[in-house]
Protein backbone atom coordinates (compact mmCIF):
# COMPACT_ATOMS: atom_id res chain seq x y z
CA UNK A 1 0.00 0.00 0.00
CA UNK A 2 1.50 3.40 -0.98
CA UNK A 3 2.52 5.62 1.93
CA UNK A 4 0.06 8.43 0.99
CA UNK A 5 -2.81 5.98 1.05
CA UNK A 6 -1.64 4.54 4.38
CA UNK A 7 -1.27 8.02 5.84
CA UNK A 8 -4.79 8.97 4.66
CA UNK A 9 -6.19 5.77 6.19
CA UNK A 10 -4.42 6.45 9.52
CA UNK A 11 -5.68 10.04 9.52
CA UNK A 12 -9.24 8.90 8.85
CA UNK A 13 -9.00 6.36 11.70
CA UNK A 14 -7.62 9.02 14.02
CA UNK A 15 -10.45 11.43 13.16
CA UNK A 16 -12.98 8.67 13.64
CA UNK A 17 -11.59 7.97 17.11
CA UNK A 18 -11.28 11.63 18.13
CA UNK A 19 -14.66 12.81 16.84
CA UNK A 20 -16.54 11.74 20.00
CA UNK A 21 -13.96 13.56 22.13
CA UNK A 22 -14.54 16.83 20.24
CA UNK A 23 -18.30 16.47 20.40
CA UNK A 24 -18.41 15.49 24.06
CA UNK A 25 -15.95 18.16 25.15
CA UNK A 26 -18.45 20.86 24.15
CA UNK A 27 -21.29 19.34 26.21
CA UNK A 28 -22.14 20.48 29.70
CA UNK A 29 -22.96 17.44 31.81
CA UNK A 30 -23.73 19.33 35.01
CA UNK A 31 -27.19 18.71 36.38
CA UNK A 32 -29.35 21.72 37.20
CA UNK A 33 -29.49 22.55 40.89
CA UNK A 34 -32.17 21.25 43.20
CA UNK A 35 -34.95 23.87 43.49
CA UNK A 36 -35.08 23.40 47.27
CA UNK A 37 -31.46 24.57 47.42
CA UNK A 38 -31.97 27.44 44.95
CA UNK A 39 -34.83 28.97 46.94
CA UNK A 40 -33.77 27.90 50.45
CA UNK A 41 -32.07 31.11 51.56
CA UNK A 42 -34.01 33.47 49.30
CA UNK A 43 -37.60 33.81 50.62
CA UNK A 44 -37.99 36.94 48.49
CA UNK A 45 -37.82 34.91 45.24
CA UNK A 46 -41.45 34.23 44.33
CA UNK A 47 -41.27 33.71 40.54
CA UNK A 48 -43.87 36.38 39.85
CA UNK A 49 -46.42 35.05 42.37
CA UNK A 50 -48.40 37.03 44.93
CA UNK A 51 -49.17 35.11 48.11
CA UNK A 52 -52.09 35.51 50.49
CA UNK A 53 -52.49 34.37 54.10
CA UNK A 54 -55.11 31.75 53.15
CA UNK A 55 -52.63 29.54 51.32
CA UNK A 56 -53.29 30.73 47.77
CA UNK A 57 -50.80 31.94 45.16
CA UNK A 58 -51.58 34.02 42.08
CA UNK A 59 -49.16 34.57 39.21
CA UNK A 60 -49.12 38.13 37.89
CA UNK A 61 -51.63 38.59 35.06
CA UNK A 62 -53.56 35.38 35.75
CA UNK A 63 -57.05 34.82 37.15
CA UNK A 64 -55.93 31.38 38.36
CA UNK A 65 -55.22 30.89 42.07
CA UNK A 66 -53.14 27.92 43.13
CA UNK A 67 -53.46 26.11 46.40
CA UNK A 68 -49.93 26.28 47.79
CA UNK A 69 -50.19 22.76 49.21
CA UNK A 70 -51.22 19.58 47.39
CA UNK A 71 -54.82 18.46 47.98
CA UNK A 72 -55.28 16.98 51.44
CA UNK A 73 -52.67 19.20 53.07
CA UNK A 74 -53.41 22.31 55.12
CA UNK A 75 -51.38 25.52 54.68
CA UNK A 76 -50.29 27.34 57.82
CA UNK A 77 -47.96 30.29 58.11
CA UNK A 78 -45.09 30.55 57.76
CA UNK A 79 -44.43 28.32 54.79
CA UNK A 80 -45.77 25.05 56.20
CA UNK A 81 -48.08 22.44 54.71
CA UNK A 82 -49.23 20.02 57.37
CA UNK A 83 -50.74 16.56 57.06
CA UNK A 84 -50.19 14.29 54.06
CA UNK A 85 -51.21 14.78 50.44
CA UNK A 86 -54.17 12.78 49.20
CA UNK A 87 -53.26 9.97 46.84
CA UNK A 88 -56.31 9.26 44.69
CA UNK A 89 -57.11 7.71 41.34
CA UNK A 90 -57.81 10.08 38.46
CA UNK A 91 -61.60 9.76 38.78
CA UNK A 92 -61.47 10.15 42.57
CA UNK A 93 -59.33 13.30 42.25
CA UNK A 94 -61.81 14.79 39.75
CA UNK A 95 -64.72 13.98 42.10
CA UNK A 96 -62.85 15.46 45.07
CA UNK A 97 -62.32 18.76 43.22
CA UNK A 98 -65.96 18.83 42.09
CA UNK A 99 -67.20 18.21 45.65
CA UNK A 100 -65.06 21.05 47.05
CA UNK A 101 -66.20 23.31 44.23
CA UNK A 102 -69.88 22.56 44.96
CA UNK A 103 -69.48 23.08 48.72
CA UNK A 104 -67.51 26.32 48.39
CA UNK A 105 -69.45 27.91 45.54
CA UNK A 106 -66.17 28.55 43.70
CA UNK A 107 -64.77 27.03 40.53
CA UNK A 108 -62.18 24.62 41.93
CA UNK A 109 -60.56 22.00 39.72
CA UNK A 110 -57.36 20.18 38.83
CA UNK A 111 -54.99 22.21 36.64
CA UNK A 112 -54.32 21.44 33.00
CA UNK A 113 -50.89 20.36 31.76
CA UNK A 114 -50.38 23.81 30.26
CA UNK A 115 -51.25 25.47 33.58
CA UNK A 116 -48.84 23.19 35.44
CA UNK A 117 -46.18 24.15 32.93
CA UNK A 118 -46.66 27.86 33.78
CA UNK A 119 -45.52 27.27 37.36
CA UNK A 120 -42.48 25.18 36.43
CA UNK A 121 -39.00 26.54 37.12
CA UNK A 122 -36.63 26.18 34.17
CA UNK A 123 -33.39 26.75 36.08
CA UNK A 124 -33.72 23.99 38.69
CA UNK A 125 -35.15 20.50 39.21
CA UNK A 126 -36.21 17.94 41.78
CA UNK A 127 -38.87 19.38 42.09
CA UNK A 128 -39.03 21.97 39.33
CA UNK A 129 -41.28 24.22 41.44
CA UNK A 130 -40.52 27.28 43.54
CA UNK A 131 -40.46 25.95 47.10
CA UNK A 132 -41.10 29.46 48.47
CA UNK A 133 -44.48 29.41 46.72
CA UNK A 134 -45.22 25.69 47.03
CA UNK A 135 -43.55 24.70 50.33
CA UNK A 136 -44.57 21.02 50.24
CA UNK A 137 -43.33 20.53 46.69
CA UNK A 138 -42.25 16.99 46.07
CA UNK A 139 -40.97 15.06 43.11
CA UNK A 140 -43.91 13.01 41.93
CA UNK A 141 -46.38 12.58 39.10
CA UNK A 142 -49.34 14.89 39.79
CA UNK A 143 -52.72 14.39 38.14
CA UNK A 144 -53.87 17.05 35.71
CA UNK A 145 -57.45 17.56 34.54
CA UNK A 146 -56.75 15.94 31.18
CA UNK A 147 -57.17 12.41 29.82
CA UNK A 148 -55.52 10.56 26.97
CA UNK A 149 -57.36 11.39 23.75
CA UNK A 150 -57.45 7.85 22.38
CA UNK A 151 -57.33 5.53 25.41
CA UNK A 152 -60.07 5.96 27.99
CA UNK A 153 -58.13 4.15 30.71
CA UNK A 154 -55.22 6.63 30.66
CA UNK A 155 -54.94 10.16 32.01
CA UNK A 156 -52.32 12.90 32.03
CA UNK A 157 -49.83 13.57 34.80
CA UNK A 158 -47.23 16.25 35.34
CA UNK A 159 -43.90 14.97 36.64
CA UNK A 160 -42.38 17.65 38.83
CA UNK A 161 -38.80 16.38 38.67
CA UNK A 162 -38.13 18.35 35.47
CA UNK A 163 -41.60 19.65 34.67
CA UNK A 164 -42.65 17.17 32.01
CA UNK A 165 -46.12 15.84 31.27
CA UNK A 166 -47.39 12.57 29.88
CA UNK A 167 -50.78 11.07 29.15
CA UNK A 168 -49.76 7.47 29.73
CA UNK A 169 -50.73 7.04 33.40
CA UNK A 170 -53.38 4.41 34.18
CA UNK A 171 -56.38 6.18 35.73
CA UNK A 172 -56.45 3.67 38.58
CA UNK A 173 -53.00 4.78 39.82
CA UNK A 174 -53.08 6.75 43.05
CA UNK A 175 -51.35 10.09 42.61
CA UNK A 176 -51.22 13.46 44.40
CA UNK A 177 -52.81 16.48 42.75
CA UNK A 178 -53.00 20.22 43.07
CA UNK A 179 -56.09 22.39 42.99
CA UNK A 180 -56.70 25.72 41.30
CA UNK A 181 -59.46 28.29 41.73
CA UNK A 182 -60.65 30.51 38.91
CA UNK A 183 -61.60 33.98 40.17
CA UNK A 184 -60.70 37.65 40.12
CA UNK A 185 -57.21 38.61 41.25
CA UNK A 186 -56.59 39.88 44.78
Amino acid sequence: MPSAQLMFRNLRTLLYLLFPVFVLSSCDFRSPENCSVVFQDRPDLLSGFSLDQNGLANKAGSSLFWSRCPAGMQFSSPQICSSSPLLLSFDQAQTYALDISDKSGQTIRLPTRREMNTITEDNCINPSLNTNVFPASSTDKFWTSEQDTFRSNLACTFYTFEGRSSCLEPKISERPFMLVIERDRF
